[in-house]
């Protein structure tokens, strides 16, 4: 079967999880790098996101959609579940990310670790703004993963993939620390996820590597809860 091209910027989040997903799936892919709202890339994407996928003469994109092809087209364990309710379950976790964890995570993790390192000052107002919300999403993901050990279940499925780019950085930030060592289900489930084999020669772990690297030099400071 013919490889996939993932079109991207290399540190998109949306990349990782797509590329999580074909990695999951024993999918072959390379990467073609694009310029952010260039030409090209609003040609691909018209609304200007990451990544587009290219497999073969057919071309998608948004995440979710390329997600759910790249499960259903390749061989290799079913990342969504066939019973009606799990299905619903994955949907969900897939809409509370994108609609509610990424713009929150996302852009914490850029004010405490992306900033500085290029020396600006992070954005005090939006970081007191997100200490609720950030309470309440590592909450409803430390419930989520204390039964079966992943959001829906027992078995990884494309929510985990989705999750994982967030709570991985977010995990990096003093915040991040210290939630997470207060939530064992949900460190556990970093754990169970950054192990897994799948994920070894994944850039992302590149990625978190050099950035973990960065945070213990920068020596933030904590986040009195």
């Amino acid at each position: 079967m013919t490889n996939i091209v993932f079109h991207s910027m290399p540190d998109s989040a949306y990349l990782w999880t797509a590329m999580h997903v074909a990695d999951e799936k024993g999918a072959v892919y390379t990467f073609q790098p694009l310029v952010y709202r260039s030409d090209e890339h609003l040609r691909l994407h018209p609304f200007g996101k990451m990544p587009v996928m290219q497999h073969g003469e057919f071309w998608l994109y948004e995440t979710a959609a390329i997600a759910h092809y790249i499960d259903r087209a390749f061989v290799g364990p079913a990342l969504q579940p066939d019973a009606p309710r799990g299905q619903a379950d994955v949907i969900r976790w897939i809409s509370i990310v994108n609609n509610y964890v990424f713009p929150v995570m996302n852009r914490f993790t850029k004010e405490r670790l992306v900033r500085p390192a290029w020396g600006f000052e992070p954005d005090k107002a939006f970081i007191d703004s997100a200490r609720e919300p950030l309470l309440v999403q590592t909450r409803l993901i430390e419930e989520a993963v204390a039964a079966g050990g992943f959001l829906v279940g027992s078995e990884l499925t494309l929510a985990d993939c989705f999750l994982l780019p967030h709570l991985l950085f977010f995990s990096l930030t003093p915040e991040g620390r210290d939630l997470t060592a207060r939530l064992p289900n949900a460190r556990a489930w970093l754990d169970r996820m950054t192990q897994r084999p799948a994920l070894a020669q994944s850039p992302m772990m590149a990625a978190f590597a050099a950035m973990s690297a960065g945070a213990d030099r920068a020596g933030a400071a904590r986040w009195a809860a």
